[in-house]
């Protein structure tokens, strides 16, 4: 015997239809639909521009006090229809070059001087981030104060990459299941937005050599005192997060805090009697490990 799903019947379907005299609906006001969704995701998921690391013009050092740390990432330019009918008007002329003129047009001078306009935002951005470094205590308050749209664009720009990894993980891991989902997938397999990817892609096998019962399953293994900010990946930050390490020797409560295991350096130092010589050594050493290549954030 059969199952009824819940689907519609057959003749359900035809006469969803619509009667055969109908005038056929060729979906042209589903794909003007499907173009104006595109196009706000497209503006929404713009791929933010990303700052390099300044550099002083001749090869200079850098001058102290400045932050030569490129801004965080924002958007300067997005996708628009503006944008769409200049690259469709651009198409028409290479075909029709030998049969007719397409002058210019107020709207590309517009569009020119837009840019322009940009590339000036762009370079004052710059300018502003050489002088305060927005980590450092009190920086933050003060841009707020004079320059807030510095900082609340880009805080907008980490609020869209986080939805769209959010939503696009989470389609990943349970389906489709609206006609939003479908369209937003539908973009994104086929490279029309592009976003990050919150999924952590670590093998947990390299991480947990012990038993999954045994105690040492969950150590750290984390040892040294890293700087602030040794793990950022926006911003100043080292090349290797080891490179900004202080090393723990001849610190209180540091001696062999550095070894294979945190508790077994302490319990050594539990266990022996300190001489006196140890003593004047932590009183008189204190050791900066930088790592190989490495600097300490100014």
């Amino acid at each position: 015997m059969g199952r009824d799903v819940g689907g519609p019947s057959a003749s359900q379907l035809n006469s969803m239809a619509g009667h055969a005299r109908q005038p056929p609906d060729t979906g042209m006001a589903m794909g003007a639909g499907l173009m104006d969704m595109e196009m706000g995701y497209r503006t929404k998921y713009a791929e933010p521009s990303r700052f390099n690391k300044e550099n002083i013009e001749g090869g200079g050092s850098n001058i102290a006090g400045y932050n030569y740390q490129g801004p965080l990432p924002v958007k300067y330019t997005t996708p628009s229809p503006q944008k769409d009918r200049l690259v469709a008007r651009e198409a028409l002329r290479e075909v029709t070059n030998a049969q007719r003129v397409d002058a210019i047009t107020d709207e590309e001078v517009s569009y020119l001087q837009s840019m322009k306009d940009q590339a000036e935002l762009a370079d004052f951005d710059r300018y502003v981030n050489t002088l305060v470094d927005p980590r450092k205590p009190g920086n933050l308050k003060w841009l707020m104060e004079i320059y807030p749209d510095f900082v609340t664009r880009r805080i907008q720009q980490v609020n869209t990459d986080y939805e769209y990894a959010l939503r696009n993980q989470m389609i990943d891991s349970w389906g489709i299941n609206t006609f939003d989902d479908l369209h937003f997938k539908y973009l994104v397999d086929n490279g029309k937005i592009k976003g990050p990817n919150l999924a952590n892609t670590g093998n947990a096998a390299s991480k947990y050599a012990p038993g999954f019962l045994s105690p040492f399953n969950s150590e750290n293994g984390q040892f040294g005192l890293h700087l602030p900010f040794a793990s950022a990946r926006v911003g100043r930050k080292p090349d290797n997060r080891g490179d900004w390490k202080l090393d723990g020797e001849n610190q209180p409560m540091g001696i062999n805090r550095d070894g294979s295991r945190t508790y077994k350096g302490l319990a050594t130092g539990m266990a022996n009697h300190a001489t006196d010589a140890n003593h004047n050594a932590a009183e008189t050493a204190i050791n900066y490990n930088i790592g190989q290549g490495g600097a300490l954030p100014r």
